[in-house]
């Protein structure tokens, strides 16, 4: 399954932007916000995701994990001082993935090509339109304020802490687009794979097939044939 990039040279000059645009903001964050207030922000963050993750795992049909997501939200929401101190994390109760691309793909929808969105970053086609749902879809939307620019925020904390991740990736890097790619690719498709009940593990990001897992194969092998020699 080779990468799907038709628009390449559109989404380099986007993805240009977007890193022109952002890298102010990730230098401003790692200058002026303590390293305490940042973990504390980045925590309530994955909190205000819960219940959008919660919804898509129900519609996966992923009950199990449904339960340990709404455990983790109750219990950071009630213990963690409304989801600033990630206290179900250190009592093992890591995030679930989901989202609603992860539930078109669980419902069969294709994937489409690679796209790299304004400010939102890299997606797949499918993956771009689950998020779109996503933002009018957030539960906290309905009591904080517009679902748009809540989802559009708590992207953003995600996409400054990303780009300074990535900074020293981008420095080694001969291609940064490729890499980004191709990292985005391996996360993504880790994340297919869970809801599929499969383990979160892709060896090569842009041709894994989500479906094939190697088996041994069951056939005996045939015997050698006997190697003559001479007398």
């Amino acid at each position: 399954m080779p990468v799907n990039d038709p628009h390449e040279n559109v989404n380099r000059q986007v993805m240009t932007a977007n890193q022109e645009m952002l890298r102010p903001a990730s230098e401003l964050v790692k200058t002026a916000i303590p390293g305490p207030v940042h973990d504390r922000l980045h925590d309530l963050n994955s909190n205000l995701r819960q219940p959008r993750i919660f919804v898509n795992n129900v519609l996966q049909a992923r009950f199990d994990a449904a339960t340990h997501t709404g455990a983790r939200f109750l219990m950071n929401s009630l213990f963690g001082l409304g989801g600033l101190v990630d206290v179900a994390s250190h009592a093992g109760l890591p995030e679930e993935t989901g989202d609603f691309g992860q539930t078109l793909f669980v419902w069969g929808v294709a994937e489409g090509p690679y796209v790299v969105r304004p400010y939102l970053g890299p997606a797949t086609l499918r993956d771009a339109v689950g998020s779109t749902v996503d933002m009018f879809s957030n539960p906290f939307g309905w009591f904080l304020g517009p679902n748009m620019a809540i989802t559009a925020g708590s992207v953003g904390v995600d996409a400054v802490d990303r780009l300074g991740q990535l900074k020293q990736a981008e420095d080694a890097s001969i291609d940064f687009y490729s890499f980004v790619r191709s990292a985005y690719y391996q996360m993504r498709r880790a994340e297919l794979r869970q809801a599929l009940g499969l383990p979160a593990v892709i060896e090569s990001p842009a041709t894994s097939d989500l479906y094939d897992d190697p088996e041994p194969d069951p056939s005996p092998s045939p015997p050698a044939a006997p190697v003559k020699t001479r007398k």
